[in-house]
């Protein structure tokens, strides 16, 4: 898988939640409490509006534009379509972040949580 740099640690010290375009496409990076980070799709299956343009409610997203809900952590759509968001891989390298260009395969390898 290819990766690309798209942030530094440092630019989440005043926020959770970065969104990015790759490849014309939202993708997300968040950090969690404990300190690590994940990278998501964000552009809702809908119309592909940015989900961390919307309301964010511990893991749950509401899309801004209609409404439709998403588990960020699963990539559940639990109001809307039974598309999910799919995981990137995601790796830090001393203070820099790299975000794999396409989301990970749903089976593959580094599916389970390997890159995250």
């Amino acid at each position: 898988m290819q990766y690309v740099k798209v942030a530094k640690v440092g630019d989440f010290e005043q926020t959770h939640v970065r969104s990015y375009r790759l490849l014309a496409r939202p993708v997300g990076v968040f950090k969690e409490p404990d300190g690590s980070f994940y990278a998501m799709e964000v552009g809702c299956k809908h119309e592909n509006a940015d989900l961390t343009q919307g309301r964010i409610e511990g893991n749950m997203v509401t899309c801004p534009w209609h409404g439709w809900q998403y588990d960020l952590k699963s990539g559940e759509c639990l109001r809307g379509t039974t598309a999910r968001l799919r995981r990137h891989g995601l790796k830090i390298e001393g203070e820099d972040i790299f975000v794999t260009l396409r989301p990970l395969p749903e089976n593959g390898p580094e599916s389970d949580g390997g890159a995250w």
